[in-house]
């Protein structure tokens, strides 16, 4: 049951919804965010920053229409003071209290938190979803989160080409560590023994989706384009600074159309019977979908 006062819009507290990172880390911070909007009959805005994390912005992805602002966390840099944060890391260094995630049981103690600070403004970022969160009521939420008529209508497409049921199979591939590298020989040893059944393969890198297509029983969506390196001469590992100035092991550059491909992957990859193969966001953000629209 949400909660919350019936106040009017121009009333209501603002919840800033801050989405960092690759795609799934901004779509746990999204989903829980409105949810946690919802409960407290918050104002939800989202902030949605073109980075080489994801360079598409939030409405190149979803048609919902939530206000939105393609600013990063250095925006709230002057008006601190303004805003009760929530999020998992401080990566602008704010020289104030900054509360984890992890410090709270459930939406509703989140919720009282806020109230509590006697701000109008909050903030709520973080990269992965709570224990607390998993309930009908998030799924209600991501039920609620539209894909742009240029991502479904190619899912669509593809899909309707499909005659039985498939097996999907996401191989995170460009800025894992090299141990995760060593599951792919077994995957597709998996994918030989079982010619009877048909795969769908979707992964960041190329190289890899063209080597498993290369099995009869084996397909993919036919991307135009992948994530690339932020600096060519380097590892996907290697030390990096992005566009905030920020040194990170994560040479990567995911152009606006590598996410895009990347979303329908995604869609595709939730329609399918999924096979578990990592810890990866992404894979993790397919199977909520498929959960909430199940």
């Amino acid at each position: 049951m949400f909660g919350g006062d019936l106040n009017t819009e121009s009333d209501m507290k603002i919840l800033n919804i801050y989405c960092d990172g690759g795609f799934g880390n901004r779509f746990n911070a999204l989903v829980v965010g409105l949810l946690i909007a919802e409960v407290g009959n918050f104002k939800p805005v989202i902030f949605w920053p073109s980075t080489n994390w994801c360079r598409s912005l939030f409405k190149n992805i979803f048609k919902n229409d939530y206000n939105n602002i393609d600013q990063n966390l250095s925006y709230f840099k002057n008006s601190y003071d303004d805003h009760s944060f929530v999020m998992h890391t401080n990566s602008e260094n704010l020289p104030c209290e900054i509360i984890h995630p992890d410090s709270f049981n459930s939406i509703q103690n989140i919720v009282d938190y806020y109230n509590q600070s006697n701000k109008q403004k909050f903030v709520y970022n973080n990269s992965t979803i709570p224990d607390y969160c998993f309930n009908n009521d998030l799924k209600k939420i991501v039920k609620t989160l539209k894909f742009t008529d240029k991502i479904v209508d190619k899912v669509n497409q593809f899909t309707n080409n499909i005659d039985d049921e498939f097996v999907g199979i996401h191989l995170r591939n460009t800025d894992f560590h090299d141990n995760e590298k060593t599951k792919f020989d077994q995957i597709e040893s998996l994918v030989k023994r079982n010619s009877g059944i048909d795969y769908f393969i979707c992964s960041d890198d190329k190289e890899l989706e063209e080597r498993f297509i290369k099995n009869d029983n084996a397909f993919a969506y036919p991307k135009v384009k992948y994530v690339e390196k932020l600096t060519d001469d380097g590892g996907w590992r290697d030390t990096v600074v992005d566009d905030d100035g920020n040194e990170y092991s994560f040479n990567i550059e995911r152009s606006d159309e590598s996410v895009i491909d990347a979303m329908v992957d995604l869609l595709i990859l939730s329609k399918s019977t999924i096979l578990n193969t990592s810890e990866s966001t992404f894979l993790k953000t397919a199977l909520l979908i498929q959960e909430s629209n199940a």
